[in-house]
């Protein structure tokens, strides 16, 4: 009985001592907090291009296959699986501009005390560009479809509708964007 007393005792000695130690001692750059966004975002980046990359590849290889099989009979379906293998594949390569974009706007906010809200404010603002290109050539679209309506009034009020809509969305969005400013602007 007094060994086991004896070795409850010195347990709960030992444990007392571990627990009282600071818990980030061994732990690299210790226990602050760290943003890994600007490091992981291209990264994750790659790996999906690479992974688009690949499947690109043998959705080419299979429709060439289909092409092949066909004999020369209907190959527009094995066109149309290469046709959209490329357009996937376009559509990955210029995903890294995007990623490239995102990285941008993520890299201020490695040394941000509270990068959650930075993040989201860094989000806000490239939507906004984003928006706001798209209010851009929405505006000159709609006035080439003025211009080019020669007269026909279902194309000039067609074409008058959408540069309504578009200022109409291009203020909510920048109102939008006031008040989250407005929000963060509080520091809550």
């Amino acid at each position: 009985m007094n060994r086991i007393l004896f070795a409850l005792w010195l347990f709960l000695l030992s444990a007392s001592q571990a627990l009282a130690q600071d818990p980030c001692v061994g732990v690299p750059g210790g226990c602050s907090p760290e943003n890994y966004l600007p490091r992981i975002v291209p990264v994750v980046g790659q790996v999906l291009v690479g992974f688009a990359a690949g499947g690109a590849v043998l959705f080419v290889v299979f429709g060439g296959f289909q092409m092949i099989m066909n004999f020369g009979s209907d190959p527009t379906k094995g066109k149309m699986t290469v046709v959209y293998a490329l357009c996937g594949f376009a559509l990955a390569l210029s995903s890294q501009a995007i990623v490239t974009f995102v990285n941008s706007r993520a890299a201020p906010l490695e040394g941000a005390s509270v990068p959650q809200i930075e993040l989201m404010g860094a989000m806000v603002s490239a939507m906004l560009n984003v928006f706001n290109v798209t209010f851009v050539v929405m505006v000159v679209y709609a006035g080439f479809q003025l211009i080019i309506s020669y007269g026909k009034s279902s194309d000039f009020e067609k074409a008058q509708t959408m540069l309504i809509w578009a200022v109409v969305g291009a203020l909510v969005v920048n109102a939008g964007h006031a008040l989250v400013n407005a929000v963060l602007g509080l520091g809550l």
